[in-house]
């Protein structure tokens, strides 16, 4: 039901038809108004709320060492918290602007992708459930989620290209074969990065949760905008980073695949559609890129002090650039017809500059995680929290147990570095026989 007719239906025939289209214009602005508002509050909170978290944990860290661990649980905590309900409210608000607003994302397709996405927020909460009863039942899980997601796929697919069967009648530029190539060459792409992480049990209990959470972070903070292109993409609060870490801590196979599912959430909160393969290229596929970005940390590349830094910057870097070559392509293929000639040439130089905004993005994500790979505090904990990693310390190795269930594993890197016992020396007290 459209503004008009809801209007219509409250107030009869009253009013002119032209009265209801001012009506509807004035509505359609205040929930604009309501959603830019809110995305200039939650930017406000995330920065407010990091500097806090930041000031307070140092100092805590430096006065109160031994009240440092449950000042961490309070802090994930609080930043979860916050983040769920950021994304709660900006997906509603944008789900009221995609009913009612003209130009915006038809129903036709905005339910389709939220369909998809809940299929994989209830399986995921299944799975974990499933964990406190056996291993079995949580590979069961997974089976029933993936198969419900492909359909989900399938589906949603099928309605965008039934939605947008006649592309070349609206936009006569685009180029359907240049876009069924990229897209396809892509898939390869994210199949190959996937197989080049090592092998991981994709059911872990822990690895779903801190997916989830690393989701939820990474899509509260892409609300905190900077500024916005006008025909998509935006410079955010470092909307990266919790990808990035979660892609270092639980390996690359694990990342790829929460970075799809992040992708097809940015396809909710910015959606830009015009074809189903510009809906892959822009939205999972771009996204999924970044699941790349832990792989040098996986793969213990760089064994010399500081090597989580260049590890972690070495792969946010070419994580970035696949993105945006997706971008680009979908810049020439889909949109060539919003291209700047007068200014650029062709459409291929005007996406190139167009998608930049990527660049500086990553510039803000990659500058906040080297300030927290340049951390011990910070190494130790990630090294604590995932259950499969290889991560670098002063220029000591540092591998994780590969077990599921001990999590805790001793880390002894660095000036943390203890002295093993030698065999002449007895425990305990040396002047007792």
């Amino acid at each position: 039901m459209t503004i008009k007719e809801i209007l219509k239906s409250f107030v009869g025939s009253l009013l002119e038809d032209d009265k209801f289209d001012e009506l509807k214009d004035t509505l359609e602005g205040v929930l604009e108004s309501v959603y830019d508002m809110a995305s200039i509050a939650v930017l406000v909170l995330a920065i407010v709320t990091a500097v806090a978290l930041i000031a307070i944990g140092l100092v805590v860290y430096y006065k109160k060492r031994d009240k440092f661990d449950s000042f961490k649980k309070y802090a994930i905590g609080l930043s979860t918290g916050l983040a769920l309900t950021a994304t709660v409210v900006m997906t509603a608000l944008k789900a009221g602007l995609v009913k009612y607003e003209d130009g915006g994302m038809s129903d036709m397709l905005f339910w389709p992708i939220m369909a998809l996405l809940m299929v994989v927020i209830v399986g995921a909460i299944a799975m974990i459930i499933c964990n406190l009863f056996s291993k079995k039942a949580v590979k069961v899980a997974g089976i029933c989620t993936a198969a419900g997601a492909l359909g989900a796929f399938i589906a949603t697919m099928v309605v965008m290209a039934k939605y947008y069967g006649g592309i070349k009648a609206d936009y006569p530029q685009a180029n359907l074969v240049g876009m069924i190539v990229s897209a396809v060459v892509f898939m390869l792409v994210t199949v190959g990065i996937f197989f080049l992480g090592k092998k991981a049990d994709l059911s872990d209990t822990r690895a779903l949760v801190y997916g989830a959470v690393a989701i939820a972070l990474s899509f509260a903070l892409s609300y905190a905008k900077f500024f916005e292109m006008p025909q998509g993409g935006s410079v955010t609060f470092a909307s990266l980073l919790p990808l990035m870490i979660y892609c270092c801590m639980f390996g690359t196979r694990r990342g790829v695949i929460v970075c799809l599912i992040y992708g097809v959430l940015q396809a909710v909160q910015d959606p830009w559609i015009l074809h189903p393969m510009q809906f892959l290229l822009d939205y999972p596929l771009a996204f999924g890129m970044i699941g790349i970005s832990g792989i040098f940390i996986e793969r213990n590349v760089f064994k010399f002090k500081g090597g989580a830094v260049v590890g972690f910057l070495l792969g946010g870097i070419i994580a970035v650039c696949l993105r945006y070559t997706c971008h680009v392509l979908s810049g020439v293929f889909a949109f060539a017809d919003w291209a700047d000639l007068d200014t650029y040439g062709t459409a291929a130089a005007y996406s190139l500059a167009y998608n930049s905004f990527a660049f500086i993005d990553m510039v803000v994500a990659l500058a906040a995680g080297v300030m927290l790979f340049g951390s011990k505090a910070f190494i130790d904990q990630m090294n604590r929290s995932s259950d499969r990693a290889t991560v670098m310390t002063n220029g000591e190795q540092t591998v994780l147990n590969d077990g599921d269930d001990d999590f805790e594993a001793q880390v002894f890197t660095g000036e943390n570095e203890q002295p093993e016992t030698s065999p002449e020396e007895p425990h305990g007290d040396t002047d007792e026989n």
